[in-house]
């Protein structure tokens, strides 16, 4: 099957049903057979897909910058975490290790990532 990038947001204020969209969204792509390429979050919506994943039995891999590591929201349950050195080398590492791409709400960075996504 598919290795699955999915942008979204990872702030920790969100509505129940955002959570709840993307814990949905991760537990089907682990029911299709899908390997879940996430930023390597454990926060917000990011938490909430890697864990629905988890769940119906999915593989995840986490692309986290070691800024957010050292902050503790790394998703430390990660099949595979990899961490690298800046924002940029994330989105290359998790565009470079993905088949497809999928876009969840989100703010700021989730735009950045999925414009990145177009434009290589």
């Amino acid at each position: 099957m598919a290795a699955i990038c999915v942008f979204c947001a990872s702030s920790r204020t969100l509505d129940q049903r955002w959570l709840d969209l993307a814990a949905e969204t991760g537990a089907e792509l682990a029911r299709r057979g899908h390997t879940l390429v996430s930023g390597g979050g454990c926060v917000g919506m990011m938490g909430a897909l890697v864990d629905g994943a988890r769940a119906a039995g999915g593989t995840t891999v986490g692309v986290i910058p070691q800024s957010l590591v050292d902050l503790e929201v790394a998703d430390l349950a990660s099949d595979e975490l990899l961490v690298t050195d800046s924002m940029a080398s994330r989105k290359t590492l998790m565009i470079e290790r993905s088949d497809a791409f999928l876009t969840l709400p989100g703010g700021l960075g989730t735009l950045d990532e999925l414009f990145e996504v177009w434009t290589t």
